[in-house]
């Protein structure tokens, strides 16, 4: 069984990673990324004949208001951290960064980014990250599926460990609420809130680029995000949710 996962694991990763390489390629923006949403279904449909046609399957969910509130907490942290890594990376290694920031800004309308939210929640969470979970464990389930999720993100602008740490993040309130619901919410709201501050960020670039706020950010961000874990490991409180 444990050999089988890792082949199906390894031939997912290698459908994303060909057809996303050949997406990367596409000059139309529209096809590329009718294509890219294509690519993810096919990559979905392997697991689901694996599973006989079926999601696999999931415990029941049960929620509280405080893990509603946890779950914010966490996707600020995130967003703090994922946005200033690359920045701190780039300031260490002595590159101009203004570049890469002004090629990063998002001209997507919000229906492809609600599109891409959806099919990657759907994919990497629901499927995968369910799947390496029943198989091999609720840890591997995390850390496994946010690892292929960096993967997949290798030929866009999305830096790999901020796209890892982004997975690993939205596999862990997907794999400890079993609701989906919450992990395209917080996967949505962290796309929209990067698409309305990324050109903030940018305008201001040279005031924030400095050690003593990056590393500040970074710091709060990653206290953020263990405070998330910290209350959705809690049992839920107040009014529960049941799906």
């Amino acid at each position: 069984m444990t050999k089988n996962i890792y082949l199906i694991l390894l031939l997912f990763t290698s459908i994303l990673l060909v057809g996303f390489y050949f997406t990367s390629e596409l000059n139309n923006f529209w096809i590329a990324h009718f294509c890219h949403l294509g690519i993810m279904l096919v990559a979905g449909l392997l697991i689901i004949g694996i599973e006989k046609g079926k999601l696999p399957n999931k415990e029941k969910t049960s929620i509280g208001i405080n893990q509603f509130v946890g779950i914010i907490i966490g996707i600020v942290g995130l967003i703090g951290v994922s946005n200033f890594i690359p920045v701190l990376a780039t300031k260490l290694a002595g590159i101009e960064m203004t570049g890469f920031l002004k090629t990063s800004e998002l001209n997507r309308v919000f229906v492809v980014l609600i599109s891409i939210t959806l099919f990657e929640e759907i994919l990497f969470r629901r499927i995968l990250a369910q799947k390496i979970k029943n198989a091999l464990g609720f840890k591997k389930g995390i850390w496994i599926s946010a690892l292929i999720f960096a993967i997949a993100h290798i030929y866009t602008e999305t830096g790999l460990l901020s796209a890892f740490i982004a997975g690993a993040i939205f596999a862990y309130i997907y794999l400890k609420t079993n609701n989906i619901y919450l992990s395209i919410i917080a996967h949505l709201f962290y796309n929209l809130t990067t698409y309305f501050l990324t050109p903030i960020f940018i305008a201001n670039y040279d005031g924030i680029n400095k050690y003593s706020i990056i590393v500040s950010t970074i710091l709060i961000g990653l206290g953020l995000m263990y405070g998330m874990i910290r209350i959705l490991n809690k049992k839920p409180a107040g009014n529960n949710v049941y799906n």
